[in-house]
C-alpha cells in the first residue's frame, strides 16, 4: 500500500508538471511538485522513504526535462533524506511550521542545484529575480495542502 501512495504520488506530481505546465507556463515558476512529493514522504514516513521517493521522483524529472540525467535525482535524493531526519528529530506539525518546513526545503533543492549546477560549468540554473521566493511560496503552500491527504494518523483533536 505505501508503494501505491508513492507511486500515486509522483505519478500526480507528473501530470501537474508536465501537462498542465504546458498550457500554464507560469505553473513551472511556482511550484515543484516533486520537490513538495519527497519532502512528505521523508517527513511523515521516514529518511528511506523520502530518500526513495526524492530519488524516483528527481529521475523521473530529468528524463524527461531533456537536461542532465541525475541533477535533479541528487537534488531530491538529499531533500527527501533531510526531510526524513526532520521528520523524526523535529515537531512539523502545525501549518506554520510546515509552512517554514517546506520553505526550506525548497531552499535546499535550490541550493544543491545551484552547487552541482556549477561543479557541471552550466548557466544560470535557478530562477533569476524573485521567481525563487514566488516557488519557495509556492512549494509551501502546496506542501500545506498535500500533506493532509498522505497524513492519514489520528489527529489528536478529533479523538
Amino acid at each position: 500500500m505505501r508503494f501505491l501512495d508513492v507511486a500515486l504520488a509522483i505519478l500526480v506530481a507528473f501530470i501537474v508538471q508536465t501537462v498542465l505546465g504546458r498550457y500554464f507556463g507560469f505553473l513551472n515558476n511556482y511550484l515543484d511538485l516533486f520537490t513538495v512529493i519527497a519532502a512528505i514522504f521523508g517527513l511523515l514516513r521516514g529518511r528511506v522513504a523520502g530518500l526513495a521517493t526524492g530519488t524516483i521522483s528527481g529521475l523521473l524529472q530529468d528524463a524527461l526535462s531533456g537536461g542532465l540525467l541525475g541533477f535533479n535525482g541528487i537534488s531530491k535524493t538529499v531533500v527527501g533524506y533531510i526531510a526524513g531526519i526532520a521528520g523524526r528529530h523535529l515537531i512539523v506539525r502545525t501549518w506554520s511550521s510546515r509552512l517554514l518546513f517546506f520553505a526550506t526545503m525548497t531552499l535546499v533543492d535550490m541550493a544543491i542545484l545551484a552547487g552541482v549546477g556549477y561543479l557541471a560549468e552550466l548557466p544560470r540554473v535557478v530562477g533569476e529575480g524573485l521567481t525563487p521566493l514566488y516557488l519557495c511560496i509556492g512549494n509551501a503552500i502546496a506542501g500545506i495542502l498535500l500533506i493532509r491527504t498522505v497524513d492519514r494518523r489520528p489527529r489528536i483533536d478529533s479523538l
